[in-house]
């Protein structure tokens, strides 16, 4: 690992597969993991792999340190997401929590995050990215898929990628699809998979579809995730291209994405700036 922890390492753990594969490796390492699950969200593999476990509600702050710091973890790195029937239906703030979220001046996801983890680490746990652990699961910037983009497509793309780098900034979503360089869906609450489905519900042409890396996100509270169950989805709506964000965004079985995307034609990219004009397609 370059610039992680090295001794015993705790998870605040969501759902996906995103925790089990960051869990593998500790494991391999021969060291310690102390998992707490945030709403019962996390795998039942997950959990086997854990040294010490504890389900513990949304927004119980208190019991999250002390569950670290009885086991004697102080580096701590969350990784996996969690539902919106979690957030909505099972947050459980406790005293800590309450007093927090009455400080805060908006209610914006990074906003919470940031003054959750400066909490955190008022109380001793240090946090850390999970790329830390895993530094391979970035995606790689260039054409990943078979598939090229006409020119088109990639003028679109193009345009969903500004698009969605846009609403990043504004801390409301971070998927943009288009059609005919017009935005006919940006994420809000729905999340990635149904924003995609709203937009090429309104097109009679194939989507292009972007998702990005927050301007200001802090990658070690909060890093976006792409994996084969949004590739289904593309390649359910006869999506035309994804592009993603290679400055730091997770693209998860890189190799099934892959493998989806092509056999349905579908163009797959990654760039760390969308190109002027259209350009071309390799980042």
């Amino acid at each position: 690992m370059t610039g992680g922890p090295k001794g015993p390492v705790g998870f605040i753990a969501g759902n996906l597969s995103l925790p089990v594969i960051a869990a593998r490796k500790v494991k391999e390492e021969g060291r310690f993991l102390a998992v707490a699950d945030i709403g019962g969200e996390a795998s039942p593999e997950l959990r086997a792999l854990a040294d010490r476990y504890a389900e513990i509600p949304l927004g119980a702050l208190r019991a999250l340190t002390d569950f670290f710091l009885g086991c004697g973890v102080t580096d701590v790195c969350m990784a996996g997401g969690i539902s919106r029937a979690t957030v909505i239906g099972g947050y459980r703030p406790d005293a800590e929590a309450v007093r927090l979220m009455e400080g805060l001046a908006s209610f914006q996801t990074d906003t919470i995050l940031r003054a959750a983890a400066g909490w955190l680490e008022g109380e001793g746990l240090r946090l850390f990215s999970v790329t830390d652990l895993v530094p391979g699961l970035l995606v790689r910037p260039g054409r990943l898929g078979a598939a090229e983009p006409s020119p088109g497509l990639l003028e679109d793309l193009a345009f969903a990628f500004r698009i969605a780098r846009e609403l990043g900034r504004l801390d409301v979503g971070q998927t943009a699809v288009a059609c005919d360089k017009i935005a006919v869906a940006l994420e809000g609450a729905d999340g990635t998979d149904a924003t995609i489905r709203r937009g090429a519900s309104l097109c009679s042409k194939p989507v292009a579809v972007a998702k990005v890396l927050k301007p200001s996100q802090d990658t070690r509270l909060d890093l976006p995730v792409v994996g084969p169950p949004t590739l289904k989805v593309l390649c359910e709506v006869k999506a035309g291209g994804l592009v993603l964000d290679a400055r730091g965004l997770i693209l998860l079985d890189e190799e099934e994405c892959v493998r989806l995307a092509d056999g349905a034609g579908l163009a797959l990219l990654a760039w760390l700036e969308a190109p002027a004009g259209g350009g071309h397609a390799g980042g």
